[in-house]
């Protein structure tokens, strides 16, 4: 049967580095993947929607929240929810450069297990990896590849995933914050979406030595602000309501506090190719 890849709906644009690929997809509902021959190790973590495998002719089901390590010469064939957009990450690393030792144990890791969120954070930071390729780039990007498939394997060996309750409550925090942000939100809003007090929030963001839950609010909401303002011509006073702020004034004292120049001057830079100055504090 011939190599098959159906059309995409959305595809951010996979992050390459030598031998190692960082990629983000969402499928339409019913799209498929295959059937293919693996080439790589290539671990894949399901966020939403369903995947169903067919590896070698055996059936196996991925869940969101879960992921799977795929090694190479192996048949696959991807079919995901036939209900609902099904939204996954991956990581590929070219077998060459794979110690013996780890071939020897991911073969043995062919089926599902929890991607928690030390493993996200892993593929997050190699997703987020856009910069010009060079070797120390290159060598990077190997490091934190071999470091994710490697962690996953090692969780799945233990038969649980490593704990970090603290890590996953500040992940469900990070997700509720980007997505509602421009709303009034407050530390008790925060911390319900953590799943935690008010208190232990505190307590979780003063042990990695970040500001405060507050802080990062504000942050998100001035780093898209900055963002709006660079690429767009909103009002000043529009992108103060779109990103939650109460009036442009509180807006625009925020934003000197955090950049260092007002939101109208902060644009004039942008527009006109100088240096927009930067953030005196970030997460």
């Amino acid at each position: 049967m011939p190599e098959h890849l159906e059309i995409l709906s959305r595809m951010n644009p996979p992050t390459k580095r030598a031998p190692v690929v960082f990629g983000d997809v969402v499928y339409p509902p019913g799209g498929v993947c295959g059937p293919r021959t693996q080439r790589d190790y290539q671990l894949v973590a399901i966020h939403q929607g369903w995947l169903d495998l067919r590896l070698d002719g055996e059936e196996i089901a991925v869940a969101p929240g879960q992921a799977i390590l795929l090694a190479p010469k192996h048949r696959e064939h991807f079919l995901f929810s036939r209900t609902a957009e099904t939204r996954h990450t991956w990581c590929s690393v070219d077998p060459a450069c794979v110690p013996a030792p780890m071939r020897r144990a991911f073969p043995k890791a062919a089926r599902p297990a929890p991607f928690d969120s030390r493993l996200a954070a892993l593929l997050k930071l190699g997703l987020s990896n856009g910069a010009p390729a060079g070797p120390l780039e290159n060598n990077h990007s190997l490091a934190l590849g071999l470091a994710l498939l490697s962690g996953f394997v090692l969780a799945l060996q233990r038969g649980k995933p490593a704990a970090d309750p603290g890590g996953d409550a500040l992940a469900r925090m990070e997700s509720f914050v980007s997505r509602e942000y421009a709303k009034p939100l407050k530390l008790a809003h925060l911390a319900a979406a953590a799943g935690v007090s008010r208190q232990h929030l505190m307590k979780l963001f003063r042990e990695r030595g970040w500001p405060t839950p507050t802080a990062y609010l504000y942050g998100k909401r001035l780093e898209t602000a900055a963002d709006l303002l660079a690429h767009t011509g909103l009002a000043v006073g529009e992108i103060a309501d779109r990103c939650g702020f109460v009036n442009p004034f509180h807006f625009s004292r925020k934003f000197r506090q955090t950049y260092g120049k007002s939101p109208r001057a902060w644009r004039a830079n942008a527009w006109g190719g100088k240096g927009m100055g930067k953030r005196k504090a970030s997460l």
